[in-house]
């Protein structure tokens, strides 16, 4: 957060950008390391010209813009790594040839905001700080357009670069629990505005009661990266009759129609068709609802979340009879107890643990019929550490941006954005597929049980976006000394106990984290990323696990030793 210290000016000559593969299923487009508008200003162009390439290109999953890069999301099973990289070089022929025209103009957005004491904490001591009275501070804060660089960290917060040094005032020694959404504040060098309530430890200075980020309307968002944000001083009393959709049919984001109907209405509503339920009687350590993700978004800097284990979740569809994506239950070393209110098949998959059903023992991975009214528990995880409970049918709650994926840290998706709780009500939708598709999928080879870990274990990985930010030598330490699962892992991050790599700092300029990067803390240790990821960090990424290995992870208890291994003939882009 602190990557804005200095607006950078632009600069000449600029490097050529690398083209590297982050992962297995994603690319990073490398421009000049700057913070400085010429260069996000050639990010932005690059990604509307990639994104027009790919537009009809299937397995092209997302292009997520940062302050001096791109990542590019694919999935290799329905696009070759290789015609990714062919895009992405003829996206970047047409961005260097575009440079002249200066066609690097996005939007400017006008936030109304109230900068009077209620909703201004802290404006005072800003202006004291900066030797101005209040009346000036708003009158610099107001009086400038600020570039989004990129969106991360929460839905819709936007870097923002352009602010005035004299108004630069240090963040607060101990941070607020509870900032209400549409805060507007100061951090150190930079200014932004918090989308959604979070905690924080930037100074208010306003509020603006406009809701830039709101997932039941469309737009959700009212800005992306490469818009400027320009703030609007309003009163009291314009704050408190604001009328939002009147703004949005002014400013351009809603037709001026008095037919067109919002999509918060009931009309546009999503309709759920229920073919069975049960009640929470326990909800285990942390159980959560969970499918494989949510896909698209990360570029507003809405996470992907899903499921820690791909293998496992799509096994215990696969016996239920479910499509693939189906929403299910993933548990964490305990899990839950529950009351069929109706006839439901089910299966569990993923780590060993007893799975009684009215007190009989059950075998894990196969489908089984439980009749309404009888108790299903879930026992500790004797082996690995995460189970999934799929039903025939999928859980029913509503989508959040295209995912029913449970992520707490932020409360978003599955129920409220909560773990499973006592007297919770489940519902089973239809979200199974036809007879004749099960037949047809029979045929195609079955998924593997995944290999649960015990003792020690390797896992295979290819080069990070960072790799060539560290030596040979740091690398052939990486992978050459064994880890151990720290007890400190949760499902943003998998961190391990070690031998630091003594590589020195490893800050970098926030870029975009894919499922699996291995980021080196400033302690010289790794730290996988799982599904509750941040969508940008600012830590180099060595190397980034395989699909496979994440499904290994995912089951390795605190305490397992861990050895990475580089993935052989990674590189071709085939």
């Amino acid at each position: 957060m602190d990557e804005l210290k200095k607006d950078v000016q632009p600069v000449q000559n600029l490097r050529y950008p690398r083209i590297v593969f982050s992962g297995e299923n994603s690319l990073e487009v490398q421009f000049e390391r700057k913070i400085c508008r010429e260069v996000n200003a050639l990010v932005s162009v690059f990604t509307r010209n990639f994104e027009g390439f790919s537009a009809e290109i299937p397995g092209i999953e997302e292009v997520v813009p940062a302050y001096c890069d791109v990542t590019v999301y694919f999935d290799s099973g329905n696009c070759s790594a290789r015609l990714v990289k062919e895009i992405a070089e003829e996206a970047l022929r047409k961005t260097f040839m575009e440079e002249s025209e200066g066609d690097f103009t996005g939007k400017t957005v006008k936030i109304p905001v109230c900068y009077e004491e209620q909703f201004a904490p802290d404006l005072k001591f800003v202006a004291e700080g900066a030797g101005l009275s209040v009346e000036e501070t708003v009158k610099i804060h107001s009086g400038t357009e600020y570039l989004i660089y990129m969106l991360g960290f929460l839905p819709g917060f936007a870097y923002l670069g352009g602010m005035d040094s004299r108004l630069e005032t240090p963040r607060l020694s101990v941070p607020r629990t509870k900032i209400p959404a549409g805060s507007v504040a100061i951090g150190g060098s930079q200014t932004g505005l918090y989308p959604v309530e979070s905690p924080g430890g930037w100074r208010i200075i306003g509020r603006t009661p406009l809701k830039v980020f709101d997932s039941g309307r469309k737009p959700a968002f009212l800005y992306s990266a490469g818009d400027k944000i320009r703030f609007v001083p309003v009163t009291k009393e314009e704050f408190e009759n604001f009328d939002e959709k009147k703004w949005l049919e002014e400013n351009d984001f809603i037709e001026k129609n008095e037919n067109a109907q919002s999509c918060t209405e009931k009309s546009c509503k999503p309709r759920f068709v229920c073919s069975g339920g049960a009640r929470v009687l326990s909800g285990g350590v942390l159980t959560t609802v969970q499918d494989l993700g949510r896909k698209g978004f990360q570029k507003f800097g809405i996470g992907e979340s899903g499921a820690m284990d791909r293998k496992s979740i799509v096994l215990a569809n696969e016996l239920v009879g479910n499509r693939e994506e189906a929403a299910c239950l993933e548990t964490t070393l305990c899990g839950p107890e529950i009351e069929f209110s109706s006839d439901c098949v089910f299966a569990v998959t993923g780590a060993e643990s007893e799975v009684l059903l009215d007190g009989k023992p059950l075998p894990l991975n196969c489908a089984v019929k439980a009749p309404a009214g009888s108790v299903l528990k879930c026992g500790f995880a004797k082996k690995g550490l995460r189970s999934y409970l799929a039903f025939r049918g999928g859980i029913l709650c509503v989508p959040f941006f295209g995912s029913r994926s449970t992520n707490v840290k932020s409360r978003t998706g599955g129920l409220g954005g909560a773990g499973l709780y006592e007297g919770a009500q489940l519902a089973f939708g239809t979200d199974f597929l036809t007879e004749k598709k099960r037949l047809e999928e029979k045929s195609v080879e079955k998924t593997a049980m995944t290999f649960l870990p015990e003792g020690f274990v390797e896992v295979e990985v290819v080069p990070g976006a960072q790799r060539d930010f560290f030596s040979d030598d740091v690398f052939e330490k990486f992978t050459g000394q064994v880890y151990t699962v720290s007890p400190e892992s949760d499902r943003m991050g998998i961190r391990f106990l070690g031998e630091s790599l003594n590589c020195g700092k490893t800050d970098i300029i926030s870029d975009g984290v894919p499922f699996g990067a291995v980021q080196i803390t400033s302690a010289g240790l790794p730290v996988v990323m799982a599904s509750d990821r941040q969508t940008a960090g600012g830590y180099a990424k060595i190397a980034c696990v395989t699909k496979d290995g994440m499904c290994t992870l995912a089951q390795a208890v605190p305490g397992t030793k861990v050895r990475f291994v580089l993935k052989e003939n990674f590189g071709s882009g085939d």
